[in-house]
């Protein structure tokens, strides 16, 4: 053989020798690169991503609910333009405009108020929102507002994603601290103690009301509230009752007996239709009492 040939066939299995070697790296570091790549498309929280239902609302697709403790709660009817936002413990409907639910909903049990999920230590932009729809934490510096839970917190110690959930912006209203921390308080805390002592469920929707035209507006992004509603319905071994609370969003305390009102006077000054997939004789009942009196236990 040549020595040149020799020398020729000496390189090329050098060369197949380096390229053998150096393809296990290259598809090691391709694969790295596919795997950081597929990272950067999943959304920053796959609990909270969410798709379009076909009437145009939102819908979390990963959310379940444990009806053995979270019974699935009884809404409104559909709302226009509402984003519907299904929560491990609650259901809102979210209003993009006012950037504040229309409503919450959700069933309160015994089981719920029981549990280790502590309370957050901060609160959440809902970044399942768009921008321009999502209310924002600066939104509430010196305006003069708190931060009102409409499902409470103290309703969710069941579950820790339950509990992050309540401390959402998208669960939040605009309310005076005096409410919030006072008579507000006082209805939700009446609320977990009837469903322990009684051993029932509370099926609740809360929500704002605006009566000023136009609403207040702080900070050019937060309207605020005029009041505050709350419908309860009980329905459990044989029997129904229904009453409703409205608050005024300012500083006052009254017994809870001086909110009261049916809940029909609540569709009323919100236009909702509150419970609507219950039979119509069975909402006929239960939306036109408001004897606080039948409640206590």
């Amino acid at each position: 053989m040549k020595r040149t040939t020799k020398a020729r066939l000496t390189l090329l299995a050098t060369i197949i020798a380096v390229v053998a070697a150096t393809v296990p790296v290259v598809d090691a570091a391709l694969n790295k690169a596919l795997e950081f790549a597929g990272n950067i498309a999943q959304p920053l929280s796959t609990e909270l991503s969410a798709t379009p239902t076909n009437h145009g609302s939102t819908t979390n697709t990963l959310r379940t609910h444990d009806y053995t403790v979270n019974l699935k709660p009884l809404t409104a009817a559909p709302i226009k333009n509402e984003i519907l936002l299904e929560r491990t413990g609650y259901t809102a409907s979210y209003n993009p405009d006012k950037r504040q639910p229309n409503y919450v909903a959700w069933t309160l049990t015994a089981e719920r108020t029981y549990g280790n999920s502590k309370r957050e230590k901060q609160f959440y932009e809902d970044d399942q929102l768009l921008p321009d729809h999502r209310s924002l934490l600066s939104d509430y510096y010196n305006s003069g507002y708190s931060r009102g839970h409409m499902c409470p917190a103290a309703d969710n110690k069941w579950s820790d994603q339950a509990m992050r959930e309540s401390f959402l912006l998208s669960n939040i209203c605009p309310q005076a601290q005096s409410l919030n921390g006072g008579d507000w308080e006082e209805l939700e805390t009446w609320c977990r103690k009837y469903v322990r002592s009684n051993q029932v469920s509370l099926h609740i929707i809360c929500g704002p009301i605006f009566t000023s035209q136009p609403p207040t507006l702080k900070r050019k992004r937060l309207y605020v509230p005029d009041q505050f509603f709350k419908a309860i319905i009980c329905i459990s071994d044989g029997e129904e009752r229904g009453i409703a609370f409205v608050y005024d969003n300012g500083t006052q305390h009254h017994p809870m007996s001086h909110y009261t009102c049916t809940i029909r006077d609540v569709e009323r000054l919100t236009g909702l239709n509150l419970f609507h997939k219950l039979p119509r004789k069975q909402q006929d009942r239960l939306e036109t009492h408001s004897n606080l009196d039948e409640w206590q236990s």
